[in-house]
C-alpha cells in the first residue's frame, strides 16, 4: 500500500520557511526569560540540563518524523492518534495538548508586549489600552493571505530573532567573565536532573512544522530536516545564550522578571533597552505567526476528519483555513482582553497548559509504538532509529517532567488542577463528540488507509469569501 505525500498545491514551503516554522514557538521573550531563570539557578548545572533535556526533545522529534511522512495530514497529532488508539484520544490530544496551548500561553506573551509597548509608546498604550490586540489581528489577516505571506514573515522574523539571540551570546559570553560559568556553582549530577523541566520548555514546539506538511515542497526531504535543523540551531542559541547570561549577571539578576533586558543592557549599554525591546516585540510577533498558522491548519484538519464541526475545514481563495484562523485568534483574544496587566493572574494556567503538551507527547510516542507493532509492513518514509529506545525513554523522561513541572512548591496544587479540568472538559468533549455526534467507539482506531485518506492537506476544501 503506497502513501503518497502532499506536494503542495500553492508554491511550497521550502526548508528555511520550515525551519523557520520549527523554531517559531521558541524564540520569544518569555522562553527568554525562563532559559537565564534557569541559567541563574545552576550555572553550568543548567548547560547539562539543556543537554539532556536536548535527548527528550531529539525523542519527540524522531517520533513526530515518522509519524508525520507516514500520516501526511494537516491534523497532525490527532491523525496520527485517530490511526493508533481511536478518535477519542486523538481529540484530547490535540486540543488539550495545542488548542489550549495557544488560548492560555499566547496571552501571557501578549501581556509582556503590552508592558513593552507602554515603556517604548506610552501615549499609545494609554490610547489603546491593550496594544497587543492590534499585533494579533494584524498576524491574523496577513495569514489570511495565504501561505507564501506567512512564509515571507516567518523567515524574515526567526532570521532576526536568532541573530539577536546569537549576537548577545557570543558577544555577553566572550566578553565577560566567562570562567563564571564553570566556578559560579560546582557541578552536581542530581541538580542538573532537576533542572531538566526547566531546560525543556526552550526546546518545545519543533512539531508546529508538521501540521504545514501539506503545503512543503519536498515534505519527505525537508520536514524531518527542519526538525531537526532547529534543534541543533536552538541548543546552539540558547546554550550560548545562558553562557553570556552567566558571565555578564549575577544570579540574582537571572532570576529577575527581565533578566533579558538587563542582559543586553550589561553587554551594550543603556541604549541597548530600547533595541532590545523592538527585538523582544518581534519574538512575540513569531510566536503569533507559528500559533496562528500551525494551530489553525492542526484544527482544519481535524475539521477536515471530522473530530470538530465541519466548518472549520472550509478555506478561503487564499488557501487560508479563514474559519479555524479566526476563531483561533477570536479564542486568544477572548482570554487575553480580562486579563489586563496580570500576567500571574494566568501563571498556573499556562504551566498546566505547558503540562497538558507533555501528554500530547507521551500520547505521540505510544501512537508511534503502537502502529509499529500493528502495520508493520506499512511504508515508513522516514523511520525512527533504535526503535523503541528513544519513544520508551521520551514517555520516561516527558513523565518525569510532568511530575516536576511546578515553578514553586506552593504552585503544585493549582497547576495539577487546571490540568485535570483541562483534560476533563477535553474529555467530556471528545466523548460527546465521538458518541453523541459520530456515533462511533473512541478508542476504536480508524484502519490506517480511511486515516490516511480523510482530511488530507491537498483534498479539495469548501472557500469562503
Amino acid at each position: 500500500m503506497a502513501i503518497e505525500l502532499p506536494n503542495a498545491p500553492r508554491g511550497g514551503l521550502r526548508l528555511p520557511a520550515l525551519v523557520a516554522t520549527a523554531v517559531g514557538v521558541v524564540v520569544v521573550q518569555s522562553t527568554m526569560i525562563s532559559m537565564l531563570n534557569g541559567a541563574g539557578l545552576g550555572a553550568v548545572n543548567y548547560l547539562v540540563a539543556i543537554g539532556l533535556a536536548a535527548l527528550l526533545a531529539l525523542s519527540y522529534v524522531l517520533s513526530f518524523a515518522e509519524l508525520s511522512l507516514m500520516l501526511p495530514r494537516a491534523g497532525s497529532v490527532g491523525a496520527y492518534t485517530q490511526a493508533a488508539i481511536g478518535p477519542g484520544p486523538a481529540i484530547i490530544a490535540a486540543l488539550s495538548g495545542y488548542v489550549a496551548v495557544a488560548m492560555l500561553g499566547i496571552p501571557a506573551e501578549l501581556i509582556l508586549v503590552d508592558a513593552l509597548v507602554g515603556q517604548l509608546a506610552p501615549e499609545l498604550a494609554a490610547t489603546v489600552g491593550q496594544p497587543s490586540l492590534l499585533l494579533l489581528a494584524l498576524f491574523c489577516l496577513l495569514n489570511l493571505r495565504g501561505i507564501d505571506m506567512f512564509a515571507r514573515l516567518q523567515t524574515a522574523l526567526v532570521t532576526t530573532m536568532f541573530v539577536g539571540i546569537l549576537v548577545i551570546g557570543f558577544t555577553g559570553a566572550f566578553s565577560g567573565n566567562l570562567g563564571a560559568v564553570f566556578t559560579e556553582q560546582p557541578f552536581v549530577p542530581g541538580a542538573a536532573l532537576s533542572l531538566v523541566a526547566l531546560a525543556i520548555w526552550g526546546l518545545v514546539g519543533l512539531e508546529f512544522v508538521c501540521p504545514m506538511i501539506g503545503e512543503a515542497r519536498n515534505p519527505r526531504r525537508d520536514v524531518p530536516r527542519a526538525m531537526f535543523i532547529g534543534l541543533v540551531l536552538i541548543v546552539i542559541a540558547y546554550g550560548m545564550y545562558c553562557m553570556a547570561g552567566i558571565a555578564m549577571l549575577t544570579p540574582q539578576a537571572l532570576g529577575s522578571a527581565t533578566p533579558h533586558v538587563e542582559l543586553a543592557q550589561s553587554i551594550f549599554g543603556a541604549p541597548a533597552r530600547i533595541w532590545f525591546a523592538l527585538l523582544a516585540i518581534l519574538g512575540s510577533a513569531t510566536l503569533l505567526n507559528t500559533v496562528l498558522a500551525s494551530v489553525s491548519r492542526m484544527v482544519q484538519g481535524m475539521a477536515q476528519s471530522g473530530q470538530l464541526p465541519g466548518v472549520l475545514a472550509r478555506e478561503n481563495r487564499a488557501g487560508a483555513p479563514a474559519p479555524a484562523l479566526i476563531a483561533l485568534a477570536l479564542a486568544i483574544a477572548a482570554v487575553r482582553v480580562p486579563l489586563g496587566m496580570d500576567a500571574g493572574s494566568i501563571l498556573s494556567l499556562t504551566v498546566a497548559a505547558a503540562g497538558c503538551w507533555l501528554i500530547a507527547y507521551i500520547i505521540v510516542h505510544v501512537d508511534l509504538i503502537v502502529l509499529r507493532y500493528r502495520l508493520p509492513g506499512t511504508p515508513r518514509p522516514f523511520r525512527s532509529p533504535w526503535f523503541p529506545l528513544p519513544q520508551l525513554l521520551g514517555i520516561l523522561g516527558m513523565a518525569y517532567v510532568f511530575l516536576n513541572i511546578s515553578p514553586t512548591p506552593e504552585l503544585a496544587g493549582p497547576i495539577y488542577r487546571n490540568v485535570a479540568w483541562m483534560l476533563g472538559i477535553t474529555c467530556a468533549f471528545a466523548l460527546f463528540w465521538t458518541l453523541a455526534v459520530q456515533r462511533r467507539n473512541p478508542f476504536r482506531a480508524t484502519p490506517l488507509p480511511a486515516a490516511t485518506s480523510v482530511g488530507a492537506p491537498i483534498a479539495p476544501a469548501v472557500a469562503t469569501e
